[in-house]
């Protein structure tokens, strides 16, 4: 019979792998606040240093506390409760955040909490866990208390939890000036909060959480711009899904299709978080608890240039945490199959009335219905024209089955945008009416959009999703390949013969 033995982790082996897990200085301090949302905090305050000779930040809470022993387990390396009481409203997941988060970006985390008048504090220090190799918590006294940054606040509280990061050894290293680069995160940490906390700062006055920034009280933002007239609100609906016990949980699913640029104002921008979010982050906006996870993205589902103003809010309880893969800094989920499926009609009702809403603008002119054409003519209501790239090509959609991220995909198409909006037609028209345009095809070219072929070929055979012979189908009835039915056939016999 096998025999058992304890294997313990190293602790300074362990701590250190687990401080290189990608959290970005931002993100790190968003999981810090998920702890003080579910602590029930009514106000939160985030200090950056304001002087280089003493450089920490802290994150202070008004929230329920903790006691000396719940403190202590809180510090402890995947502490987490009891699932079956854990609350609906937790925004925790791994028992981890609040300590990968924190030494991510410093050396020294220390934790106060105040309840019923008792203020508890411990310290991870990974310079004494290095010289120890154990895992040895430092438990601090009143007197050593009382010499900590913003204490005082703290101890004027009824009940309240403070969060301190010390010695930045990593921005030390990249930059050598922590001063000057903590306080370069201030706004850029202020602006994602204020998107990733946005339903709990702009929330019914009694359910409202306050965030502040030092003393800036942060604005949540509005990805849907729910406010504005304009705005088409879709229908609300619920997907029933069982989790792994077998109970019923519901899924919230609201599409909405923001106005166009001409109807929004700077202000509606500043809602969004700028131009450039209102371009590339359509898609869905997922969140767990209120708390946004994920978002403009359409999880790899057929999208169109025409519906780039839809966007899906899709609301997750955490009861389903164990069939939505969700990683530890709660920056990326998989979504699951079965949720997936679900979602996708709610994705085709928001591109629907997208098309719908910009049909108006004109409508499209193709000479053979049956050939993919790479520039569409798309006749306007005034009874002119205008030329457009076809998004939904064969070609393009070689690429968007390579799994390259939306935003990638969002930002070409913002440069295509561009190249539609820069086509020179009065000089092409004289350089035509000259005979001056160059459009003879040379062996050169020819043999180009013969390895541009193989590429996308090849492109397809390594995807597997359909045989060689239909992706040379395809191919071959796309522009500019269509022009070339002989290259068609060698390339099929190439492919084809022996295989």
């Amino acid at each position: 019979m096998a025999s058992y033995k304890k294997n313990p982790p190293q602790a300074n082996v362990l701590m250190n792998s687990m401080r290189s897990m990608g959290y970005s200085f931002e993100s790190a301090i968003a999981d810090i606040l998920d702890n003080s949302i579910s602590a029930q905090a009514h106000s939160i305050r985030i200090n950056f240093p304001t002087e280089p000779s003493y450089c920490y930040v802290s994150i202070l809470d008004d929230g329920l506390g903790m006691s000396n022993d719940d403190l202590f387990n809180a510090m402890k390396y995947g502490s987490i409760t009891d699932e079956n009481k854990r609350s609906e409203n937790d925004l925790g997941r791994f028992g981890l955040g609040l300590k990968s988060a924190s030494l991510s970006q410093c050396k020294r985390l220390t934790v106060i909490s105040k309840i019923n008048r008792d203020v508890s504090a411990y310290v991870w220090d990974l310079d004494i866990i290095e010289d120890q190799r154990d895992w040895t918590i430092q438990e601090l006294n009143q007197l050593e208390i009382s010499d900590l940054p913003n204490i005082d606040t703290l101890l004027n509280q009824k009940t309240g939890t403070l969060v301190i990061w010390q010695n930045f050894d990593i921005i030390e290293k990249s930059s050598g000036d922590i001063f000057t680069t903590l306080d370069s995160y201030k706004e850029k940490t202020a602006n994602y909060i204020s998107l990733i906390f946005h339903r709990f700062l702009n929330d019914d006055k009694d359910k409202r959480i306050e965030i502040f920034v030092n003393n800036h009280s942060l604005t949540g933002l509005d990805p849907f711009l729910e406010e504005h007239k304009k705005t088409n609100h879709r229908r609300e609906f619920y997907i029933p899904i069982k989790d792994s016990k077998g109970t019923e949980r519901y899924i919230r699913v609201k599409p909405y299709v923001l106005p166009f640029q001409k109807d929004m104002t700077k202000e509606d921008f500043k809602k969004i978080g700028g131009v450039e979010n209102y371009k590339v982050k359509q898609g869905f906006y997922i969140y767990r608890n209120k708390r946004l996870i994920v978002w403009g993205t359409w999880f790899g589902l057929p999208k169109s240039e025409l519906t780039k103003n839809a966007r899906v809010k899709v609301d997750i309880p955490n009861t389903l945490d164990d069939i939505w893969s969700l990683d530890i800094k709660k920056q990326n989920a998989t979504i699951p199959r079965l949720i997936k499926n679900h979602l996708k009609s709610a994705v085709e009702e928001a591109m629907n009335i997208s098309i719908k809403s910009q049909e108006y603008r004109g409508r499209i002119k193709n000479i053979d219905d049956h050939l993919d054409y790479i520039w569409q003519i798309v006749e306007c209501r005034d009874g002119k024209s205008v030329y457009k790239i076809n998004r939904e090509s064969k070609i393009f959609q070689l690429l968007k089955d390579e799994e390259i991220a939306d935003s990638i995909i969002s930002k070409f198409d913002m440069i295509l945008e561009e190249i539609e909006n820069s086509i020179p037609y009065h000089q092409i028209y004289i350089d035509m009416s000259k005979n001056q345009i160059f459009d003879e095809i040379e062996d050169e070219r020819i043999k180009n959009i013969e390895n541009k072929a193989r590429i996308l070929i090849d492109l397809s055979k390594k995807m597997g999703n359909k045989s060689i012979i239909d992706v040379i189908d395809v191919l071959f009835n796309s522009e500019p390949f269509c022009k070339f039915p002989n290259m068609k056939i060698k390339l099929l016999e190439e492919y084809t013969v022996g295989n």
